[in-house]
């Protein structure tokens, strides 16, 4: 072998290196270190670009072995800075090792590998990410191309290391080397690598490969990960959206092996998801546990639901799942001897006395809901009567899903038929085509007139939609018809005078208004109008103010529909927007997109009013204009106050009759007789659920931006429910609980963000009285407080500031003036 070096080291010609590589391939074993290294440091950079394809093809065998690709990376691992002068050495090396991995090139490394020193390197070297990890520095430090998918990106990586595993498992390699290299992937890059591993696992052909892996793990590690695999992969991948029941049984039938795994513990991090289908799985697979460690997580649930953190300080979102899971895993105890005595129990009656001594009428709610629930269980009549706000959660009450013991064959066909919507509409439709076939279009002919071009065709007059049908079929007209542009033209600027219309009788813009709205979202500017954004977004307004219980609809679209920042943002125009016009308020933008059938116009003809208003195209031009308007009234009292203060009080001062305050804008009365119910329930709370479920809002870079129009449009909805909503205080409790959780992890540099919720408390404490924030929210304003103290001086935004300062002023003087409330709160502890 010594001499086989130094012939290498001498730049032998090809046939000779050949030669060499044969003897090593030879022996059937891992080639020498120096031999490796001699060929990295002499043969490669001189002769690989020149090699024949047979030579090619022997180097790379004889460098798919663990010592030669390790060092190979380590040469590489030279480049990584950047900063080494010889960057077409570089080259050779990057394609090298590109060449070097393979589908293949895992297994055969195992398989040559027989100590357990190198087994645990190959772990260490590909699965826990150190070749990796190298590579993505040199790249990204010497700007090199990648041709090799499976370094391409992370994601890529994962799936070439996912697809080697199932390899080996089909390979029947040793089951205790392949689980641990798949703890290593499942821990690999956090909850992408988790998903796209059971992407191939979760399957009727590998999931016994998972299974028994799983057979050998500790009961803490598989614990852990069906936590996981709940959390993540199931309720992300499988439980979004439009679950059929049938998915739901395979699921469980699946599944159901994990009830032994299912603590407390679990179940709270499954309660945090805020999926509905995921708890009533998880309520089927509980059913299979002994009956004394199901009636003991009942009990461990139940003292949870109650206890002051849950009542008091927990989002009212999460707190209608954990009351979901728990009727769900209540309703498959009917009839049993354990549900007829917990009605008895101190742990039963205390949860529900401590949810009924509550000041917020959701959780007195939620606490009815339970103990009336129980009693129907037990066949028994309800202890309380429902009355409109407890009813708003008469739907945590659901019927349960029947279990049905079926095959694996079976479970897995349910798991993967796509889920069908019944087609309820297909009569409508029908007829829809054939009215279509009917309308009547004329030509606008004016044979006399001097202007007439000849080249162009003539103008055709598209009749006006007359059924909302129309208007839909009008939106979806497809562009290459003639008439496209005319009709959709047409539906836009008609659509909203229409829809308002058709809402006072019958239900036909009940029964078309999702599929119009969807329509309407998707809907792009093909025809490059100017006024299209306006025209769209006042539609999206008319929808939501004709069926304002499309809401649930709506923000279903805004998480879990593929849709852009811009098409988000308009969904939280239009809510804050319709919520503004179903108070009363008379928004420019909204008043000026139809026409008040029932009384003459007072406008001005349109072609000389459209010199004096222009209608602009920016989606959150309209929510920003709003938002200032409210900043300026929430401030104007703090301003006066610095004013009294700089001037001194009692001084006479000539102030301009054009500088007197302005009356603030008044709203007529609300449009709809149940608005003060609906306002929190079609519209608050089930947008704030969006953040719950979706753990957050995360969409990159403009993760900011979108946030605080979210925040925006939650704030517009608290100032539409002044002052008459039934769930004012409780909507003021979420804002806070809320943006206490934003608070937290808010740099100074985002303004947008921080002017949103600021703006926010500002007009909490304009509308809530002072004594009742101090005695129910006193932790949360003094965390907002100290927020304040120490980021109002990094602040470069002077209005921000302003803002900033002006809440600071504010809660100080709260804090203040009840500092006998705080000393008497104290003492009443002792």
């Amino acid at each position: 072998m010594e001499t086989n070096i130094e012939v290498l080291k001498n730049y032998p010609n090809i046939d000779k290196v050949n030669g060499i590589l044969i003897d090593v391939l030879s022996t059937n074993k891992n080639p020498p270190l120096q031999l490796i290294s001699t060929l990295l440091n002499y043969t490669i950079p001189q002769i690989f670009s020149s090699l024949p394809n047979e030579v090619h093809i022997n180097l790379i065998k004889v460098f798919q072995s663990l010592i030669g690709i390790s060092n190979l990376v380590n040469v590489i691992a030279v480049f990584k800075d950047g900063s080494h002068e010889n960057k077409d050495v570089l080259q050779i090396y990057w394609q090298f090792l590109q060449e070097l991995i393979d589908d293949k090139l895992v297994v055969e490394l195992i398989r040559t590998s027989s100590s357990p020193l190198e087994i645990k390197e190959i772990d260490k070297f590909f699965f826990k990410g150190k070749m990796f990890s190298i590579v993505n520095e040199a790249l990204i430090s010497n700007n090199l191309e990648v041709d090799n998918k499976a370094l391409e990106s992370t994601a890529n990586y994962v799936y070439y290391l996912t697809s080697s595993l199932l390899k080996l498992y089909q390979n029947k390699c040793d089951l205790i080397i392949t689980t641990n290299y798949m703890n290593s992937i499942l821990k690999f890059s956090g909850g992408e690598s988790f998903n796209q591993f059971f992407d191939v696992f979760f399957t009727r052909e590998n999931w016994g490969y998972f299974l028994d892996s799983f057979a050998l793990m500790k009961k803490f590690e598989k614990k852990n990960l069906i936590k996981k695999f709940y959390t993540l992969y199931i309720s992300k991948i499988h439980l979004q959206p439009n679950v059929s029941p049938e998915k739901l049984v395979g699921l469980y039938n699946i599944l159901n092996f994990s009830h032994e795994y299912l603590d407390s513990s679990t179940v709270e991090s499954i309660i945090l998801c805020g999926n509905r289908d995921l708890n009533k799985l998880v309520a089927m697979v509980l059913n299979d546990c002994p009956e004394t460690q199901l009636n003991s997580l009942i009990f461990q649930l139940l003292s949870s639901w109650s206890s002051e953190e849950s009542v008091n300080n927990e989002p009212i979102a999460i707190q209608e799942s954990r009351t979901h899971i728990l009727l769900q895993i209540l309703s498959r105890r009917k009839g049993s001897e354990f549900l007829k005595q917990l009605v008895k129990s101190k742990v039963f009656l205390d949860a529900i006395t401590k949810r009924l001594s509550s000041f917020s009428d959701n959780v007195k709610a939620l606490g009815v809901a339970v103990a009336d629930h129980v009693c129907i269980l037990n066949g028994e009549e309800k202890i309380f009567k429902f009355n409109d706000s407890v009813d708003n959660y008469s739907n945590l009450v659901e019927s349960v899903l029947e279990i049905r013991t079926m095959g694996q064959s079976e479970a897995w066909n349910n798991i993967k038929a796509p889920y069908v919507e019944e087609e309820e509409k297909e009569e409508i439709t029908t007829i829809s085509s054939e009215i279509s076939n009917l309308s009547v279009q004329q030509v606008n002919s004016d044979d006399e007139s001097e202007d007439d071009d000849p080249s162009i065709p003539p103008q055709v007059d598209v009749q006006s939609p007359v059924y909302i049908k129309d208007l839909l079929q009008y939106l979806n007209v497809d562009t290459k018809d003639n008439n496209a542009y005319e009709m959709r033209r047409k539906a836009l600027t008609e659509g909203p005078t229409l829809l308002r219309r058709k809402s006072r009788s019958g239900n036909e813009v009940q029964f078309f208004s999702e599929d119009l709205f969807s329509s309407l979202l998707a809907l792009n500017n093909h025809f490059n109008d100017k006024d299209f954004e306006v025209l769209k977004l006042n539609n999206l307004i008319a929808v939501i103010v004709a069926n304002p219980n499309i809401t649930f609809y709506v923000f279903k679209l805004l998480l879990t529909g593929d849709y852009s920042l811009q098409q988000r943002m308009q969904i939280l125009s239009a809510t804050s927007l319709a919520a503004r016009e179903l108070r009363g308020f008379k928004d420019d933008v909204v008043t000026k997109s139809f026409k008040q059938i029932n009384f003459p116009s007072q406008m001005l003809p349109e072609s000389l009013h459209n010199k004096y208003m222009q209608l602009e195209a920016d989606n959150t031009k309209y929510i920003d204009n709003i938002h200032t308007e409210l900043q300026n009234s929430l401030m104007e009292e703090a301003s006066s106050k610095a004013q009294d203060e700089i001037l001194g009080k009692g001084k006479l001062v000539r102030i301009s009759a054009k500088l007197k305050k302005q009356p603030k804008q008044q709203a007529d009365p609300p449009v709809i007789s149940n608005y003060f119910k609906i306002i929190a329930t079609n519209f608050y709370f089930p947008l704030l659920n969006v953040w719950y479920e979706a753990g957050s809002i995360d969409i990159g870079h403009y993760s900011p931006i979108f946030i605080a129009h979210y925040i925006k449009t939650l704030v517009l909805i608290i100032h539409c429910s002044y002052p008459s909503s039934t769930q004012l205080r409780d909507m003021v409790k979420e804002f806070l609980i809320l943006s206490c959780s934003i608070i937290r992890r808010l740099s100074s540099d985002q303004l947008q963000l921080i002017e949103s919720i600021v703006t926010g408390i500002l007009l909490i404490f304009d509308i809530i009285d002072g004594q009742y924030l101090i005695s129910y929210h006193h932790d949360e304003l003094i965390l907002i407080q100290s927020w304040l103290m120490i980021t109002w001086e990094t602040l470069i935004d002077e209005k921000v500031k302003s803002l900033c300062a002006g809440l600071l002023l504010q809660i100080s003087e709260l804090l203040q003036t009840f500092e006998r409330t705080l000393i008497d709160q104290t003492n009443s502890l002792f």
